[in-house]
């Protein structure tokens, strides 16, 4: 009988036998069927990943409704995303008071990714500008560990039709739908090397504007415009839009170095074990198996460890 020791903090696997197979491995040994997760096969040196594997902050504004004011701080809401950019115009102002109880919570950066959650559901735009402000619930934020997957990247595959599809079919609620936050953290994404996203990042940029100066010239085109740019943001989270480099470093090295970096996180006190948090990966056959169930923690030194059971769960790519 074979058994997987998991590392919790660093999420690493470690096995006795290699079966070479697809696994999604969840901290506390739960098991899901991911069959009809994968919209499409990605090219070697690639990898799948949940959104709040590479991410040390994932979380929503403030679900108080706020007292506004002619002037203090700015506030911004799902109204002030839309069309993938951030409006720092239209802006609502709260006094002092209520910013520095919102800011102790939550403290927007530059980088961040802004997601709105209802109303323009499931447009994000990147905080472009360094300035002071709050949230509110309508809007999620996701911060990615260290910028070591590239926050543009990111941006730009929330953009794609796969996962804006996914979003509106988790969409809860009676009058005005919303995108919770168990959803966002589960989106997958696909992660291709470092020097590949730089490369899909500015081929994007490329082509983008010109969509966007035939939209601004013939307001009728504007489905068709819409369209061919999901198509673009489609093409580069698949690998087509730019070529593949077989000596670029594997994305798996990148989530090494987030799960390293999050276990220093959790070491210092500043970010909370996820247990649901996953690592998915690919073997050699086609096939998925997903995590072990849980048998027991035990503790060697200042380390933690779960083992674990194998429970082959076949799962085949869509």
């Amino acid at each position: 009988m074979f058994f997987y020791y998991l590392c919790i903090f660093s999420e690493k696997i470690f096995t006795l036998a290699s079966y070479n197979l697809h696994y999604e491995k969840f901290q506390d040994g739960t098991i899901k069927c991911i069959e009809d997760e994968l919209p499409f096969e990605i090219p070697n040196g690639w990898e799948w990943c949940r959104l709040q594997t590479i991410a040390s902050v994932l979380t929503d504004g403030t679900h108080k409704t706020p007292t506004y004011s002619d002037k203090g701080f700015v506030f911004l809401s799902s109204k002030n995303v839309t069309s993938g950019r951030i409006d720092w115009n239209n802006v609502m102002y709260i006094p002092e008071s209520l910013h520095e109880e919102l800011y102790s919570r939550l403290a927007p950066q530059v980088d961040d990714i802004l997601l709105a959650k209802n109303g323009t559901t499931g447009v994000a735009a990147i905080v472009d500008k360094d300035c002071v402000f709050d949230i509110y619930v309508s809007l999620g934020l996701i911060r990615i560990v260290n910028k070591i997957i590239l926050p543009k990247y990111v941006l730009y595959a929330i953009g794609s039709t796969f996962v804006q599809d996914y979003f509106k079919g988790s969409l809860k609620g009676i009058g005005v739908p919303n995108l919770h936050l168990e959803h966002i953290r589960k989106t997958l994404i696909p992660i291709p090397s470092e020097n590949e996203q730089s490369h899909i990042v500015k081929k994007i940029e490329e082509i983008l504007p010109y969509a966007e100066d035939i939209n601004n010239q013939v307001d009728g085109l504007r489905y068709s415009v819409d369209s061919a740019k999901s198509k673009i943001l489609d093409l580069a989270i698949q690998g087509k839009l730019v070529s593949q480099d077989p000596n670029d470093e594997p994305a798996s090295v990148l989530l090494e170095r987030i799960r390293a970096e999050k276990e220093n996180l959790i070491k210092q006190g500043k970010l909370k074990l996820d247990k649901k948090e996953s690592i998915i990966y690919k073997g050699d056959d086609n096939f998925y198996y997903t995590n072990p169930m849980f048998i027991r923690t035990f503790q060697e030194g200042n380390r933690f460890f779960t083992v674990f059971k194998p429970e082959k769960v076949r799962i085949n790519i869509s």
